[in-house]
């Protein structure tokens, strides 16, 4: 038995509002796996962050 075939198995023995929750999570993980359709903007972390005046010396 494939796993989409027991991930199915299981999720026809749920309750419905358990149901719901399961198609919850897998949205969100297929959310998470998508490639970002957005750049992340320039500069976000601007002044934040300190390079020390001999940061590349030896």
């Amino acid at each position: 038995m494939s796993v989409e075939e027991q991930v199915i198995a299981t999720l026809r023995m749920l309750p419905p509002e358990r149901q719901a929750e399961v198609l919850d999570f897998a949205e969100f993980l297929r959310q998470r796996s998508l490639p970002s359709k957005e750049p992340r903007p320039f500069g976000l972390c601007a002044g934040q962050i300190q390079v020390p005046d001999d940061f590349d010396a030896p």
